[in-house]
C-alpha cells in the first residue's frame, strides 16, 4: 500500500489544524505539520480519483436526497434501483480520554469527512450521517448497476484501507485500541427500490423503500471488525470469484459452524446469503498498487501493464484495473511498460496468460486458464471479452537463463447487466398482471 499511505495520510491531516497535528502523539503527523507535505497542490481527494481512473467531477458533492430524485414531489413515488452502503466507526469514544474536546471534535470530523470523501472519490452519494456511521448510496438513472457495485466495493475497500494503514497508525501512537469499522452493501433492482418522501410538510425526507436497502445496515452488523459483508445480489450480479469472497464462521458451543445467511426464514421461506468480501486480496488484484511480490522486479515500481478498451470497436479509451465493467465483445489491450534498469535489461521471454472466472466461462469450451500463444515475447497482447465475471490478464517475463524476473496481473470486470437479481417480498409488477 506504499501508493496509497501518502496519500491517506494527507487524507486525514489537511482536515485537522497544523498546531493539532504538533501535539497528535504521532509522529508523521507531527513532521507534516513542520513542512510543506499538507499544501499540495493537488488535494488528496482528486489523487484518488485520477489514481482509480475516474474522470471528471465526483458525481455528488451534497448530502441528504439522491440528485435523481430533488425534483420528486411529496405525493409521488419513482422506481429505480439502487446500491446501498452502510459504515459504522466505533472506537472513536475513547479520544476523550487522551485529549481535550475541542481536539476530540477535530479529530472526529476529520475521520467522518474522510469516509464522505473517499465514497465521494468512487461516485457515492451521501445520503445521512448517524452519530459515527455514514449511509450512502451508490448508482443513479445513468449508471450501469455493475458499475454502481463497482464504485461500492472499491470505495469501501480503501476505506478499510485507510483505517488500517493511517487511522490505526494514529491510534496506536497514542495508545489507543485502533477504530473498528464495519460495511454493509447490498443493491435492490429496479422494481425493488421505491424512491418517496417520508413525514410531514417541511420535515420530510426523499429516501428508498426497500428490503436491500435495510440489508446494507443488517449486514454491517453481522461483519466482523474491519471487514465488509455484502448480500447475495451483490456478489451473484458480478459473479465475484471465491478469491475476494468468503463465509462468515461462527464458533458455538465449542465448534465452528458457517453462517450463510442474513434472512433465513421457513414460515415465509425466504432465504437471502451474504458473504465476506475480503478487501485485502481485492486490493491486490489492481495491478497499480504495490502488493507483495517474490520476483526480483516488482510491479508497479519496475514495470507495470496498462490497458485500453474499445467497446464499439472504434473508440478507444484507457482502463484502469476494476475501475468499471465492460462490455461482451469489446476488444482489450494488455501493454507491458519496462521501468528503470528493466528499461536495458528487457527480458529474454514474455509470457501472456489468460485467467477467467466465472459461471460463464466455467461452461465454455476453450477453458478457464490459458496461454495467448500469437502474443509470446510481445509487449502488447489484444484479447477480446467474452464471459460475465472478474477475470485476469496475466504477464510473466524471464531472463537469459529462463528465470522468472517479473509478473503481475490485471483484474477487469466484464458485465453485460443481464444477471438476474433474488426476488425478496412481493413483487407489485407480477401481482397487478395476476389480477
Amino acid at each position: 500500500m506504499d501508493k496509497l499511505k501518502p496519500i491517506f495520510d494527507q487524507l486525514f491531516a489537511q482536515k485537522v489544524p497544523k498546531e493539532m497535528l504538533k501535539k497528535s502523539h504521532y509522529e508523521l503527523f507531527a513532521k507534516m505539520a513542520n513542512t510543506t507535505d499538507l499544501d499540495v497542490v493537488l488535494p488528496a481527494k482528486e489523487q484518488l480519483r485520477n489514481l482509480f481512473g475516474k474522470i471528471g467531477n465526483p458525481f455528488s458533492s451534497k448530502i441528504g436526497v439522491h440528485p435523481d430524485f430533488e425534483d420528486l414531489l411529496e405525493t409521488e413515488s419513482r422506481n429505480q434501483y439502487i446500491c446501498s452502503v452502510f459504515l459504522d466507526i466505533s472506537g472513536s469514544t475513547k479520544l476523550g480520554l487522551k485529549f481535550p474536546l475541542s481536539t476530540v471534535r477535530f479529530y472526529k470530523n476529520a475521520i467522518l469527512r474522510s469516509a464522505i470523501e473517499i465514497f465521494q472519490v468512487f461516485d457515492g452519494h451521501i445520503h445521512r450521517l448517524q452519530g459515527d456511521a455514514v449511509f450512502a448510496y451508490f448508482g443513479h438513472k445513468d449508471m450501469q448497476k455493475s458499475d454502481a457495485i463497482i464504485n461500492a466495493l472499491n470505495a469501501a475497500s480503501v476505506m478499510q484501507s485507510y483505517n488500517k494503514y493511517t487511522l490505526s497508525e494514529f491510534f496506536k501512537e497514542n495508545g489507543l485500541e485502533p477504530l473498528r469499522i464495519r460495511i454493509g452493501i447490498d443493491i435492490g433492482d429496479e422494481h425493488q427500490v421505491l424512491w418517496s418522501a417520508y413525514g410531514l410538510d417541511l420535515t420530510t425526507e426523499v429516501t428508498s423503500t426497500s428490503i436491500h436497502t435495510d440489508l446494507a445496515a443488517k449486514l454491517q452488523g453481522q461483519a466482523p471488525r474491519n471487514s465488509i459483508v455484502i448480500g447475495e445480489n451483490v456478489y451473484s450480479y458480478m459473479d465475484l470469484p471465491e478469491e475476494f469472497i468468503k463465509t462468515k464462521s461462527v464458533t458455538r458451543n465449542g465448534e465452528l459452524e458457517e453462517e450463510k445467511y442474513i434472512l433465513y426464514d421457513t414460515n415465509l421461506k425466504v432465504y437471502y446469503q451474504m458473504r465476506i468480501f475480503d478487501w485485502e486480496r481485492y486490493l491486490n488484484s489492481f495491478s497499480f498498487l504495490p502488493k507483495e511480490q517474490s520476483t526480483k522486479f516488482k510491479s508497479p515500481d519496475d514495470f507495470e501493464i496498462i490497458c485500453e478498451v474499445s467497446e464499439d470497436l472504434q473508440n478507444i479509451t484507457p482502463y484502469q484495473s476494476n475501475s468499471r465493467a465492460i462490455q461482451k465483445g469489446s476488444v482489450i489491450a494488455f501493454k507491458l511498460i519496462l521501468k528503470n534498469s528493466l528499461k536495458k535489461l528487457k527480458p529474454s521471454r514474455i509470457e501472456w496468460k489468460v485467467i477467467n472466472r466465472g459461471k460463464e466461462a466455467s461452461e465454455s469450451e476453450s477453458g478457464l486458464t490459458f496461454y495467448m500463444e500469437n502474443y509470446k515475447n510481445k509487449y502488447v497482447c489484444q484479447q477480446s471479452t467474452a464471459y460475465n465475471g472478474h477475470h485476469y490478464m496475466e504477464c510473466l517475463f524471464y531472463d537469459e537463463q529462463e528465470r522468472l524476473i517479473g509478473k503481475d496481473k490485471f483484474g477487469i470486470y466484464v458485465n453485460d447487466e443481464t444477471n438476474a437479481m433474488k426476488e425478496l417480498g412481493i413483487n407489485e409488477q407480477i401481482e397487478l398482471i395476476n389480477k
